[in-house]
């Protein structure tokens, strides 16, 4: 037995268990950063959806009202709540908006706030 060529068996088991638990490692970290680029994407596309809105709603002076709604397609995953109440001034009214959207059996949403004025 002076003579080895290869490895033994415990050598190879114990490289294995390496291998395995650096692959499984790896995977989980992969998967973190896909599942955290998906929720950055969501949570700003949902951003642009309501800060379009917020834009819509101010451009002119709305009336006190709170709506509710779905988007159209290919947005149709997002829903929306927009309120317009009264300022602290009377010629200015507050636009919230509000895009709620379901991820991971969760509920997540985005608040984007405006003012519009009276011209």
């Amino acid at each position: 037995m002076g003579d080895r060529n290869g490895f033994t068996l415990i050598e190879v088991l114990v490289s294995l268990s390496i291998l395995a638990a650096t692959l499984l490692l790896s995977y989980r970290v992969i998967s973190g950063a896909i599942s955290a680029a998906d929720r950055s994407e969501r949570w700003t596309a949902a951003a642009f959806l309501a800060e379009s809105m917020v834009l819509d709603a101010v451009g002119e002076f709305p009336e006190t009202t709170e709506t509710r709604g779905k988007f159209p397609p290919p947005n149709d995953s997002y829903s929306w709540t927009r309120a317009v109440r009264p300022a602290s001034h009377a010629d200015a009214r507050e636009v919230e908006v509000v895009v709620l959207w379901s991820s991971g059996g969760r509920e997540e949403r985005v608040s984007v706030t405006g003012l519009a004025v009276k011209r």
